[in-house]
């Protein structure tokens, strides 16, 4: 761990301790960050990196806890961004004359076998 990541990790926690205060005082958002001279532009901002932080270090399994039991309390269901890998690799890469045919891991067998019969018509 570098400086700066273990920098980022102890604001991360002393954020946390804030937004578990602001929540256990009772008041509302704007009184609290008023009372101890937090903007609310600010305590919002970091109540969203408290959230990222915790999501990004949660397992998958802790993950779909969290979000069922968020939809047992609102009553609806809940949805949450999840990050997308940014490069999609081919697990297969097949080429005939200038057609490329590019299958991703996941595909099922009758995609598979489909793209297969079409390149072999070409």
């Amino acid at each position: 761990m570098n400086v700066t990541s273990a920098m980022q990790s102890i604001l991360i926690r002393e954020w946390a301790q804030q937004i578990r205060e602001s929540q256990e005082s009772g008041m509302s958002i704007r009184k609290w960050c008023d009372e101890n001279g937090i903007g609310t532009k600010t305590y919002y901002y970091r109540r969203k990196r408290v959230r990222e932080e915790l999501l990004n270090n949660m397992d998958s399994e802790s993950a779909t806890q969290l979000v069922n039991y968020a939809s047992k309390q609102l009553g609806a269901p809940v949805f949450a961004a999840l990050p997308m890998p940014q490069k999609h690799v081919a697990a297969v890469t097949v080429q005939i004359g200038m057609h490329i045919a590019e299958i991703h891991n996941g595909a099922d067998a009758d995609t598979v076998e489909s793209v297969l019969r079409t390149l072999t018509r070409l």
